[in-house]
């Protein structure tokens, strides 16, 4: 959640932004797509004729709202399905009490994602505010609550960027492939998993070779498409004995279109290209008290380029800035399992680092700029299980902060914490409850304790489940907040800031009938934060008194017939500046999503689906505008030739819709892309 004041300050036939959003907070030779500045956005180069007329967005938010009664995020998904990220340990989906979606590698390839941002983009409660597409930064928001109270982990490993205003990791080019499921977990959880999670946890997990049972199997595809886009990659994994080993390597590029709205008729590209790789092996099993003795070494690399429109007093011509971003990642784990599966622990010890360089050709802030950001983090982790139906998650971590560009000196800040969470099941596990606690000690701000408790009870007999949760969060301010000593020539940095703290609750059902055949409910959300750290020119980064973002996340699952499935999702919210009652930057009030695929049963292998998404308008802070409403329609279908192999294509914005969902960049017009993937 992020405070805005209105009015921006002009400088240059520009605006600057009094607001501390992730994407708008200033950063002296750092323009680039939604990291700096506002900037421009325009009509994209539509790549055919008109199609079809513009549907009615207001009948669909009505469809979807009425449809749907709502449903919290996980009532979408099937009752039976686990998630780690709510109580880290495995726990049935029915039986949490915090809103969870889990999306699977099926459920990741029929949606023919690109990127991780494709996979999220319509979970309830999850708004994207996009910088101009492929490549370019797009900022995410849960339930009001900012990028930078959004805590993203790949593979356990915290992979933001220290070095931004507000660190957070950027999806927008890590490719889709690699990934084996995504866990997205809304609400304050800070309690496990501490500063930066007030709004809640992506968690991604790429693919393993464990449980594979062959020395040698994977995927992989190519895709071509509009724009002079075209992506491959290959994965492979396999287990021999006790190793297991995954590996994979992704490529992707696109001349893009013109992301400025009001410039000139200019592409601006972006290319990627990433590779992960994953071993582990099974050292010890069953050897006296030990169940088993388990090490895993992970790790990653990214690299990526793209072009940026100008920033200044030269905004409206293509200067050919280009950003590059550098990211690279590693993982030592390790697991004793003890005592026939009484207690497990967990050892690891990680490293993130990214290193964005900017090459601005503006000769108003000509130059080139680096930014290095390094989280390096040693964490312990214990379940037991003394008896049935009780579990207790217990653990601590340390971890470090480093930050260093060529406009800002080096600075680094340590947070240890202890954390606890007790999870018990009554009933015959229809009712579980969990309490837990964490304790921050943090090098700058001391010591910061949050808590959280949460309920889960369930119906059989009538396929009903209830749900409820209370947690209290808080973000320390990041160490650019703290120490840049300006930005432009204006003071930035301010030592005296206060963390953010937040408190939150959340409350919803939802109904299984017909069979399971449809599936609907709502959950209430209402966030609280004070203290919420804002930016103006001229003064720098200050505390504000408190905002508050509150909604509801409503979600339909049915299967009309054999043949054919809808999903619906839809949310709520309303966040705003409790001080002027202005709405927060990037926060529409609606937005929803629909699907529906069918699936012939006269043409084996087929598989199709026509889906739309939509939003109502929303503030930007950085233009002081308001941006319109929109509504999207996007084709697609599959066909699996064999066993073996298929292929798929797709058409997106087939409307040809002009849009914005972040002021001044233009998002994408009419599109195709064909692929195909094989397995071996």
């Amino acid at each position: 959640m992020d405070v805005a004041r209105p009015g921006a300050e002009a400088r240059g036939g520009r605006s600057f932004n009094r607001c501390g959003d992730v994407n708008f907070a200033p950063q002296r030779g750092f323009p680039q797509r939604g990291i700096g500045f506002p900037e421009r956005g325009g009509r994209p180069r539509s790549q055919w004729g008109t199609l079809m007329p513009k549907p009615s967005r207001l009948a669909l938010l009505a469809t979807i709202s009425l449809a749907a009664l709502a449903t919290p995020a996980d009532a979408a998904e099937n009752l039976g399905t686990m998630t780690v990220s709510a109580n880290r340990t495995a726990t049935d989906v029915a039986q949490t009490g915090s809103s969870v979606t889990v999306i699977t590698a099926e459920e990741i390839a029929k949606k023919q994602a690109v990127t991780a941002l494709d996979v999220i983009k319509d979970v309830p409660g999850v708004h994207l505010a996009s910088s101009g597409g492929a490549g370019k930064t797009t900022s995410l928001s849960i339930r009001g609550i900012s990028a930078k109270g959004v805590l993203i982990l790949i593979d356990g490993m915290n992979v933001a960027d220290t070095s931004n205003p507000q660190p957070y990791y950027d999806l927008t080019n890590l490719p889709a492939d690699a990934i084996a499921r995504i866990e997205v977990l809304r609400g304050s959880q800070s309690t496990l998993y501490g500063s930066s999670a007030m709004g809640g946890v992506i968690s991604i997990t790429t693919k393993s070779g464990k449980g594979e049972g062959k020395a040698l199997t994977g995927e992989g595809g190519v895709e071509w498409g509009s724009r002079a886009t075209a992506k491959s990659f290959v994965n492979a994994r396999g287990e021999a004995g006790n190793v297991y080993y995954s590996g994979g390597v992704s490529g992707f590029t696109t001349q893009g279109w013109d992301i400025s709205k009001d410039g000139p008729d200019e592409d601006d590209n972006s290319k990627n290209g990433s590779a992960n790789l994953r071993v582990g092996a099974d050292l010890i099993k069953d050897v006296g008290i030990l169940d088993r003795v388990n090490v895993e070494v992970l790790g990653r690399y990214l690299k990526a380029k793209t072009e940026l429109d100008g920033w200044g007093t030269t905004a409206a011509i293509d200067n050919d800035s280009t950003q590059r971003t550098l990211e690279k990642a590693g993982k030592i784990n390790a697991n004793v399992d003890l005592f026939d599966g009484v207690l497990a622990n967990s050892f690891s010890v990680a490293q993130s680092q990214t290193r964005r360089d900017l090459f601005d050709a503006d000769p108003s802030f000509g130059g080139q700029y680096f930014y290095d950001g390094e989280i390096t983090k040693y964490e312990y982790q214990g379940t037991l299980k003394p008896v049935d139906h009780n579990t207790l998650v217990f653990g601590a971590d340390s971890q470090r902060d480093h930050m260093e560009t060529n406009l800002v000196e080096a600075h680094s800040v340590t947070n240890d914490g202890v954390y606890g969470n007790y999870i018990l099941g009554l009933l015959d596990d229809s009712l579980t409850l969990t309490a837990g606690i964490r304790h921050d000690d943090h090098e700058t701000f001391g010591g910061h304790t949050t808590w959280r408790t949460s309920a889960s009870y369930r119906i059989p007999e009538t396929g009903t489940r209830l749900h409820a949760g209370y947690g209290t969060g808080f973000r320390a301010p990041s160490l650019y907040e703290l120490y840049s000593p300006f930005s432009f020539g204006s003071p930035s940095g301010n030592p005296d800031l206060k963390p953010e703290e937040s408190q939150g609750y959340d409350v919803g059902f939802e109904q299984s009938v017909l069979d399971d055949r449809l599936t609907f409910g709502s959950t209430f959300f209402n966030n609280r934060l004070k203290n919420a750290i804002g930016y103006a020119f001229g003064t720098g980064y200050y505390n504000t008194a408190s905002a508050r973002a509150y909604g509801f996340e409503n979600s339909v699952t049915a299967e009309l017939t054999s043949e054919l499935s809808l999903t619906l999702n839809h949310t709520y919210t309303q966040a705003r500046d409790n001080d002027t009652g202005q709405v927060l930057p990037n926060q529409p009030h609606h937005t929803g999503n629909a699907r529906l695929d069918y699936t012939p049963s006269e043409v084996s292998g087929l598989d199709t689906w026509v889906a739309t998404r939509t939003a109502s308008w929303s503030y930007d802070s950085g233009t002081s505008t308001y941006l319109g409403g929109y509504l999207v329609w996007d084709l697609g279908a599959s066909y699996a030739i064999n066993d073996w192999a298929s292929v798929y294509g797709r058409l997106e914005n087939i409307a040809d819709k002009t849009y914005e969902t972040k002021g001044g960049y233009a998002e994408g017009g009419r599109a195709g892309f064909v692929g195909v993937r094989a397995k071996f």
